[in-house]
């Protein structure tokens, strides 16, 4: 989107009225108002994007700029925090600050999702509703209506039509006789009714580029995978465990100074059990058991932990809360 630009009649109000690009803001406040402001966000990057304009008197539309510093020492993971705590994936926005006349203003850009719709998965007072989809309309943000919901499956069917369509000409350029399917969940490549194993000791020969270019000069032949490579085999064989799930949860531990209730909870969170991506339950007994996690694992931890400092404790105050309600269930049995 365009810079936003202030243009003022002659009695000072501002020209420009709110649509379904545009929302204006007298203030910027935390609390409840955030989740507010964050529904908004959810709504543009549902439509075609926009901006919301913190700065702006309510009753006539008049610059009069920010009142305090709240807007400018806003750190954005607060923001982040709370779109993944109440909505079902991040889009694309940023925050920044303008002045007009001397006065301050903040402004928030959304980006339209590339991944429609964004859900909203929690219900917070009259906020915001659990599985409602949020929609910026002319001057207002409201639940979708089925038109506009239908639009955009309709297009997002398209989207999904039209990659199926590139790989189908890339497979009629090719030639079908010449394209194997590699499974990357099970480690095999389909030749024709037959497929082949990956085998491990193949591993240190095998390049795998994810976002760069496997070349000595620019120009040259490169290979690039997108995505993990997960699920090799050896010899019609998983592959090791110790290599594909290297961690044990006291590696969690000493790597993000967790303590091992915390790494519970976090792993209890994440929903990973079960997942070969990312765990591997090794029996060492008739009743014991050793849990191994993979790299993913670790790498996706590392993230979490960096966009939102606050998501082990989240864990914990949630499991802490699933074993109250069992206990109570238990105890009314």
């Amino acid at each position: 989107m365009s810079e936003f630009k202030f243009q003022i009649n002659s009695k000072g109000y501002l020209i420009n009225r709110e649509s379904f690009d545009l929302e204006y803001k007298q203030s910027f406040h935390y609390g409840d108002s955030l989740l507010d402001y964050c529904r908004s966000m959810v709504g543009m990057a549902n439509n075609r994007g926009g901006k919301i304009i913190f700065g702006i008197q309510d009753s006539p539309r008049i610059p009069v700029g920010l009142k305090n510093d709240k807007f400018e020492k806003c750190d954005p993971k607060k923001i982040n925090e709370v779109v993944s705590e109440y909505f079902s994936h991040e889009f694309e926005w940023s925050i920044s600050t303008m002045t007009f006349e001397g006065k301050t203003f903040g402004i928030v850009t959304v980006i339209e999702s590339q991944h429609k719709p964004i859900l909203c998965k929690k219900t917070k007072h009259k906020i915001v509703r659990e599985g409602a989809v949020y929609y910026r309309y002319r001057g207002e943000t409201k639940e979708i209506a089925y038109p506009e919901l239908a639009l955009i499956l309709q297009k997002e069917k398209e989207k999904e039509r039209m990659l199926w369509m590139q790989h189908i000409e890339k497979i009629k350029d090719i030639g079908p006789q010449n394209i194997q399917l590699l499974d990357t969940y099970k480690g095999e490549i389909h030749v024709g009714p037959e497929k082949v194993l990956i085998d491990s000791n193949l591993l240190d020969k095998l390049k795998f580029i994810k976002e760069g270019e496997f070349v000595e000069k620019e120009g040259a032949p490169a290979l690039t995978l997108s995505g993990e490579i997960t699920g090799v085999i050896d010899n019609g064989k998983l592959m090791p465990t110790e290599l594909s799930h290297p961690y044990q949860s006291s590696h969690f531990e000493k790597a993000f100074g967790l303590t091992r209730y915390q790494v519970g909870c976090l792993i209890k969170k994440l929903d990973i059990q079960g997942n070969p991506k990312y765990h591997d339950p090794i029996k060492t007994g008739k009743k014991s058991v050793v849990n191994k996690y993979s790299q993913s694992l670790y790498d996706r931890i590392q993230s979490i932990l960096e966009r939102y400092p606050n998501y082990v404790d989240e864990a914990c105050k949630e499991y802490q809360a699933e074993m109250k309600a069992k206990r109570m269930k238990k105890k009314k049995k």
